[in-house]
C-alpha cells in the first residue's frame, strides 16, 4: 500500500530538514508512538502501539536513516514482526523551498504479510491511509509549534 501526500510550511527547508532527519526528533511524530531507542545515527528502534481489528499489541520497528541529503530529501525504512507477519514500511520525504514557503511532499509505503494481513483483509489499506495521515499532521502541528513557541521541537503533545 502505498500513500501520499504534499503540505506548506513557512519553517525553511533547513529547518524542515532538521526535524525530518532528526530520529530522535521525529520518531515521536510517528502515529501509536511509545518510545525509542537508538543504536547509532542511523538506526534505532520504534516501539508503537499496534491495533488491527480484535488484534492490539506492540511492535517494535527496526528503522532505518537510509538517505539524508540536505536539505531537500529524507528517507527512512522500516521493519517488523507482528503476530508472526513481517511488517515493512517507507517513508520519503522531499522538500523545495521558495518565496519563504516550503513545500514537503511525503510518500508512505508498508506492507504486511501472512496470517495478520489474511486476518485484517480490507482494514490494511484504510487504517495505513489513516495512520500516514496521521504522521503528517504530527509534522506539520511539530514544524508549527517550533514558529508559534520559537523553540526548538522536543515532543509531540499527544
Amino acid at each position: 500500500m502505498t500513500h501520499c501526500g504534499t503540505f506548506l510550511t513557512n519553517r525553511n527547508a533547513e529547518e524542515v530538514f532538521d526535524l525530518l532527519a532528526n530520529p530522535e526528533r521525529f520518531a515521536p511524530l510517528l502515529p501509536h508512538f511509545e518510545s525509542m531507542s537508538t543504536e547509532d545515527e542511523v538506526h534505532f528502534t520504534v516501539r508503537i502501539v499496534i491495533a488491527i481489528g480484535e488484534i492490539s499489541g506492540h511492535a517494535n520497528l527496526a528503522m532505518e536513516l537510509g538517505q539524508a541529503l540536505r536539505p531537500s530529501d529524507v528517507e527512512y525504512t522500516g521493519a517488523a514482526m507482528i503476530a508472526g507477519s513481517p511488517l515493512k514500511l517507507r517513508l520519503r520525504f522531499q522538500i523545495a523551498s521558495s518565496d519563504g514557503i516550503t513545500k514537503v511532499t511525503w510518500q508512505g509505503e508498508f506492507s504486511l504479510e501472512g496470517m495478520l494481513s489474511l486476518m485484517a483483509g480490507g482494514l490494511i489499506d484504510s487504517m495505513g491511509r489513516q495512520h500516514f495521515e496521521f504522521m503528517a499532521e504530527h509534522i506539520q502541528n511539530a514544524l508549527r509549534d517550533e514558529v508559534s513557541s520559537g523553540e526548538a521541537f522536543t515532543s509531540p503533545a499527544s
